[in-house]
């Protein structure tokens, strides 16, 4: 065999395509990541709610008084107070490290939760039946989507850090379900709303997203 044909074979394999694994491309795939910071001490955030009131409401005072001296002196003390009070806040905050997961997943962890709390259904209704329904409507089950929540937190919380820098990343269940209903309210939500967004979030890009964006370079 020549030199010539040796390089020209050379050429023609560096050429084929080669072979890929479409399952360990999934696995090893990246997702999106967030992070979610809420203060937990809610005594403290109800002082500063109604600190910063009473801080607008002098303001307007301030604003409309002939004589502002001694309101003036007083905004200025509250104002003080806020900024301590800020710096107290701060101390009680966490900062929740979130990333998405794979909607097969989730489908998982539903079916979880389902096997816990099987689907039940209405009775059957004979009007429905006379006026051609054939649908059957399901139970509410307020048990299997707190369940159901509790599950999806384990799976996107990966890690807490409070203000010293301390973290906590092993999350069992039980601590997820005592979490959940120890957490303040507005710090629940922004965890609930940033999970949906990590999942619609990828999704929705990438379905408005244009040709020229992801065009081969």
């Amino acid at each position: 065999m020549s030199d010539e044909q040796d390089i020209t074979e050379s050429v023609e394999e560096a050429k084929a395509p080669g072979t890929f694994n479409i399952v360990k491309v999934l696995q090893e795939r990246s997702y999106p990541k967030t992070e979610v910071s809420v203060v937990l001490d809610e005594g403290l955030v109800y002082e500063a709610a109604l600190l910063e009131e009473e801080i607008q409401e002098l303001d307007k005072k301030v604003s409309a008084a002939k004589s502002v001296t001694k309101l003036k002196a007083k905004l200025e003390d509250l104002m003080l107070k806020r900024d301590s009070m800020h710096q107290e806040l701060i101390k009680s905050m966490h900062t929740f490290y979130l990333m998405g997961i794979s909607e097969g997943k989730r489908e998982k962890l539903y079916a979880d939760a389902k096997k816990k709390y099987p689907v039940e259904y209405m009775p059957n209704n004979d009007l429905s039946g006379i006026l051609g329904g054939s649908g059957r409507e399901e139970k509410e089950s307020p048990e299997r989507d707190s369940l159901f929540t509790d599950f999806l937190w384990q799976a996107h919380i990966k890690k807490i850090v409070n203000n010293d820098g301390d973290e906590q990343s092993d999350f069992s269940y039980t601590t997820i379900s005592s979490m959940r209903n120890e957490l303040p309210l507005s710090a629940t939500m922004a965890i609930n709303e940033a999970i949906e967004k990590l999942r619609s979030a990828t999704a929705l890009f990438t379905m408005s997203t244009g040709e020229d964006f992801l065009a081969k370079p």
